[in-house]
Protein backbone atom coordinates (compact mmCIF):
# COMPACT_ATOMS: atom_id res chain seq x y z
CA UNK A 1 0.00 0.00 0.00
CA UNK A 2 1.20 3.50 -0.85
CA UNK A 3 2.47 5.81 1.87
CA UNK A 4 -0.31 8.21 2.85
CA UNK A 5 0.16 11.97 2.99
CA UNK A 6 -1.47 14.00 5.77
CA UNK A 7 -1.52 17.79 5.91
CA UNK A 8 -0.05 18.73 9.29
CA UNK A 9 -2.58 21.15 10.86
CA UNK A 10 -4.12 21.41 7.41
CA UNK A 11 -2.41 23.11 4.49
CA UNK A 12 -0.73 25.63 6.76
CA UNK A 13 1.75 26.66 4.09
CA UNK A 14 -1.04 28.65 2.42
CA UNK A 15 -3.68 29.15 5.13
CA UNK A 16 -3.78 29.78 8.89
CA UNK A 17 -3.16 26.44 10.61
CA UNK A 18 -6.00 24.31 11.95
CA UNK A 19 -8.69 26.34 10.18
CA UNK A 20 -11.44 25.19 7.87
CA UNK A 21 -9.73 26.90 4.92
CA UNK A 22 -6.57 24.89 5.61
CA UNK A 23 -8.61 21.68 5.85
CA UNK A 24 -10.61 22.32 2.68
CA UNK A 25 -7.35 22.90 0.82
CA UNK A 26 -6.20 19.40 1.81
CA UNK A 27 -9.30 17.94 0.20
CA UNK A 28 -8.87 20.05 -2.94
CA UNK A 29 -5.25 18.91 -3.28
CA UNK A 30 -6.23 15.25 -3.19
CA UNK A 31 -4.37 14.39 0.00
CA UNK A 32 -5.10 11.25 1.98
CA UNK A 33 -5.74 12.94 5.29
CA UNK A 34 -5.40 15.75 7.78
CA UNK A 35 -3.67 15.97 11.15
CA UNK A 36 -5.25 18.33 13.69
CA UNK A 37 -5.21 19.11 17.41
CA UNK A 38 -8.08 19.21 19.89
CA UNK A 39 -8.46 21.32 23.04
CA UNK A 40 -11.52 22.02 25.23
CA UNK A 41 -13.09 25.32 26.27
CA UNK A 42 -14.24 26.30 29.75
CA UNK A 43 -17.81 25.34 28.88
CA UNK A 44 -16.85 21.98 27.39
CA UNK A 45 -16.73 22.66 23.66
CA UNK A 46 -14.10 20.65 21.77
CA UNK A 47 -12.14 22.97 19.50
CA UNK A 48 -9.30 22.62 17.02
CA UNK A 49 -6.10 24.42 17.99
CA UNK A 50 -2.51 23.34 18.53
CA UNK A 51 -1.54 25.81 21.25
CA UNK A 52 -3.09 25.69 24.69
CA UNK A 53 -2.29 29.39 25.09
CA UNK A 54 -3.21 32.07 22.54
CA UNK A 55 -0.29 34.48 22.84
CA UNK A 56 1.56 33.32 19.73
CA UNK A 57 -1.46 32.90 17.46
CA UNK A 58 -3.64 35.77 18.61
CA UNK A 59 -1.36 38.04 20.65
CA UNK A 60 -3.54 37.57 23.72
CA UNK A 61 -2.47 36.23 27.12
CA UNK A 62 -5.30 33.71 27.32
CA UNK A 63 -5.67 29.97 27.85
CA UNK A 64 -8.29 28.08 25.83
CA UNK A 65 -9.30 26.15 28.94
CA UNK A 66 -10.29 29.43 30.63
CA UNK A 67 -12.48 30.77 27.80
CA UNK A 68 -16.06 30.00 26.89
CA UNK A 69 -16.72 29.05 23.30
CA UNK A 70 -18.61 32.31 22.81
CA UNK A 71 -15.50 34.31 23.72
CA UNK A 72 -13.03 32.05 21.92
CA UNK A 73 -15.02 32.13 18.69
CA UNK A 74 -14.43 35.90 18.41
CA UNK A 75 -10.63 35.73 18.60
CA UNK A 76 -8.62 36.22 15.41
CA UNK A 77 -6.00 33.47 15.24
CA UNK A 78 -4.50 34.92 12.05
CA UNK A 79 -3.23 37.92 14.04
CA UNK A 80 0.32 36.53 14.04
CA UNK A 81 0.49 36.66 10.24
CA UNK A 82 0.41 40.46 10.41
CA UNK A 83 -1.21 40.70 6.97
CA UNK A 84 -4.67 41.91 7.92
CA UNK A 85 -6.30 38.51 7.47
CA UNK A 86 -8.75 36.97 9.92
CA UNK A 87 -9.37 33.36 10.92
CA UNK A 88 -11.37 31.65 13.64
CA UNK A 89 -10.86 28.48 15.63
CA UNK A 90 -13.31 25.81 14.42
CA UNK A 91 -15.13 23.32 16.62
CA UNK A 92 -14.41 19.62 16.25
CA UNK A 93 -18.11 19.08 15.58
CA UNK A 94 -18.11 21.49 12.64
CA UNK A 95 -15.01 19.82 11.25
CA UNK A 96 -16.43 16.29 11.51
CA UNK A 97 -19.67 17.42 9.89
CA UNK A 98 -17.60 18.68 6.96
CA UNK A 99 -15.31 15.62 6.95
CA UNK A 100 -18.37 13.44 6.38
CA UNK A 101 -18.72 15.04 2.93
CA UNK A 102 -15.17 14.03 1.93
CA UNK A 103 -13.15 10.82 1.71
CA UNK A 104 -10.33 12.14 3.92
CA UNK A 105 -8.88 10.41 6.96
CA UNK A 106 -8.29 12.53 10.06
CA UNK A 107 -5.64 12.13 12.72
CA UNK A 108 -7.02 13.76 15.87
CA UNK A 109 -4.31 14.60 18.37
CA UNK A 110 -5.65 14.92 21.90
CA UNK A 111 -3.79 17.87 23.42
CA UNK A 112 -4.05 16.60 26.97
CA UNK A 113 -0.43 16.47 28.06
CA UNK A 114 -0.09 20.05 29.33
CA UNK A 115 -3.76 20.57 30.23
CA UNK A 116 -5.24 17.25 31.45
CA UNK A 117 -8.78 17.73 30.01
CA UNK A 118 -10.24 14.89 32.06
CA UNK A 119 -12.76 12.81 30.12
CA UNK A 120 -11.75 14.20 26.73
CA UNK A 121 -11.42 10.73 25.20
CA UNK A 122 -15.08 9.88 25.72
CA UNK A 123 -16.23 13.30 24.51
CA UNK A 124 -14.21 13.02 21.30
CA UNK A 125 -15.51 9.49 20.75
CA UNK A 126 -19.11 10.66 21.15
CA UNK A 127 -18.64 13.21 18.36
CA UNK A 128 -16.94 10.65 16.13
CA UNK A 129 -19.87 8.31 16.64
CA UNK A 130 -22.39 11.08 15.99
CA UNK A 131 -21.07 11.20 12.43
CA UNK A 132 -20.29 7.45 12.14
CA UNK A 133 -16.62 8.07 11.38
CA UNK A 134 -14.74 5.47 13.40
CA UNK A 135 -13.29 3.93 10.24
CA UNK A 136 -11.81 7.26 9.10
CA UNK A 137 -10.36 8.51 12.38
CA UNK A 138 -6.95 7.99 13.98
CA UNK A 139 -6.43 9.10 17.58
CA UNK A 140 -3.01 10.08 18.91
CA UNK A 141 -1.48 11.81 21.91
CA UNK A 142 1.80 12.33 23.73
CA UNK A 143 -0.18 11.20 26.80
CA UNK A 144 0.25 7.41 26.81
CA UNK A 145 -2.38 6.88 29.50
CA UNK A 146 -4.90 8.78 27.37
CA UNK A 147 -4.40 6.75 24.20
CA UNK A 148 -4.46 3.49 26.15
CA UNK A 149 -7.80 4.59 27.60
CA UNK A 150 -9.11 5.52 24.16
CA UNK A 151 -8.18 2.07 22.83
CA UNK A 152 -9.97 0.48 25.79
CA UNK A 153 -13.25 2.34 25.13
CA UNK A 154 -13.01 2.09 21.33
CA UNK A 155 -11.03 -1.03 20.35
CA UNK A 156 -11.93 -0.62 16.68
CA UNK A 157 -10.38 2.85 16.35
CA UNK A 158 -6.79 3.16 15.14
CA UNK A 159 -4.77 4.62 18.03
CA UNK A 160 -1.14 5.74 18.02
CA UNK A 161 1.39 7.02 20.55
CA UNK A 162 3.13 10.30 19.74
CA UNK A 163 6.66 10.94 20.89
CA UNK A 164 9.40 13.44 20.23
CA UNK A 165 12.42 12.44 22.27
CA UNK A 166 14.46 9.36 21.50
CA UNK A 167 12.59 6.21 22.59
CA UNK A 168 14.47 3.17 21.22
CA UNK A 169 11.91 0.69 22.60
CA UNK A 170 8.77 2.69 21.83
CA UNK A 171 7.46 0.09 19.39
CA UNK A 172 7.74 -2.64 22.03
CA UNK A 173 5.93 -0.46 24.58
CA UNK A 174 3.16 0.42 22.13
CA UNK A 175 2.70 -3.22 21.15
CA UNK A 176 2.59 -4.30 24.80
CA UNK A 177 -0.20 -1.85 25.68
CA UNK A 178 -2.29 -2.82 22.65
CA UNK A 179 -2.04 0.26 20.44
CA UNK A 180 -1.89 0.25 16.65
CA UNK A 181 0.88 2.65 15.68
CA UNK A 182 3.86 4.73 16.65
CA UNK A 183 3.92 8.42 15.67
CA UNK A 184 7.58 9.45 16.09
CA UNK A 185 9.29 12.69 15.26
CA UNK A 186 11.44 11.93 12.22
CA UNK A 187 14.98 11.15 13.42
CA UNK A 188 17.03 10.20 10.39
CA UNK A 189 19.85 8.37 12.18
CA UNK A 190 17.47 5.79 13.67
CA UNK A 191 14.88 5.62 10.95
CA UNK A 192 15.80 2.37 9.19
CA UNK A 193 15.78 0.26 12.35
CA UNK A 194 12.68 1.98 13.72
CA UNK A 195 10.44 1.33 10.73
CA UNK A 196 11.57 -2.27 10.27
CA UNK A 197 11.19 -3.08 13.96
CA UNK A 198 7.71 -1.54 14.19
CA UNK A 199 6.45 -3.21 11.02
CA UNK A 200 7.78 -6.56 12.21
CA UNK A 201 5.57 -6.13 15.28
CA UNK A 202 2.52 -5.36 13.14
CA UNK A 203 2.53 -1.66 14.01
CA UNK A 204 1.98 1.24 11.63
CA UNK A 205 4.55 4.05 11.47
CA UNK A 206 3.34 7.62 10.96
CA UNK A 207 6.12 10.19 11.03
CA UNK A 208 6.07 13.95 11.59
CA UNK A 209 6.84 16.59 10.55
CA UNK A 210 8.71 15.70 7.34
CA UNK A 211 9.36 18.66 5.02
CA UNK A 212 12.85 18.23 3.52
CA UNK A 213 13.13 16.39 0.16
CA UNK A 214 15.92 14.07 1.36
CA UNK A 215 13.95 12.96 4.41
CA UNK A 216 10.71 12.64 2.43
CA UNK A 217 12.43 10.34 -0.08
CA UNK A 218 13.89 8.26 2.73
CA UNK A 219 10.49 7.92 4.42
CA UNK A 220 8.94 6.80 1.13
CA UNK A 221 11.76 4.32 0.52
CA UNK A 222 11.36 2.89 4.03
CA UNK A 223 7.63 2.47 3.33
CA UNK A 224 6.32 4.37 6.32
CA UNK A 225 2.55 4.24 6.54
CA UNK A 226 1.99 7.99 6.72
CA UNK A 227 4.01 11.17 6.27
CA UNK A 228 2.67 14.21 8.12
CA UNK A 229 3.98 17.35 6.46
CA UNK A 230 3.76 21.13 6.25
CA UNK A 231 4.54 20.91 2.52
CA UNK A 232 2.02 18.45 1.05
CA UNK A 233 2.57 19.66 -2.53
CA UNK A 234 6.22 18.61 -2.32
CA UNK A 235 5.39 15.22 -0.79
CA UNK A 236 2.71 14.57 -3.43
CA UNK A 237 5.24 15.28 -6.19
CA UNK A 238 7.95 13.11 -4.64
CA UNK A 239 5.51 10.25 -3.98
CA UNK A 240 4.35 10.34 -7.60
CA UNK A 241 7.96 10.26 -8.81
CA UNK A 242 8.80 7.40 -6.42
CA UNK A 243 5.78 5.38 -7.54
CA UNK A 244 6.57 5.88 -11.23
CA UNK A 245 10.07 4.51 -10.71
CA UNK A 246 8.69 1.45 -8.90
CA UNK A 247 6.52 0.40 -11.86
Amino acid sequence: MSTKIFAHRGVRKHYPENTMDAFRAADTMGLDGIELDVQRTLDGVLVICHDEHLLELAGEDLWIKDLTWEKLSLINIAWHLQDGSTARIPTLQAFLQWLKTTTLIVNIELKNSIVPYEGMEGEVLALIDQYHLRDRVIISSFNLESVVHMKAIAPDIDVGFLYQRLKPLADRLVKDVGLDAIHPLYVHQLFCHLVRSAHNKGLKVRVWTVNHPFFIRNALWRKVDTIMTDDPELVLALRAKYQSRRK
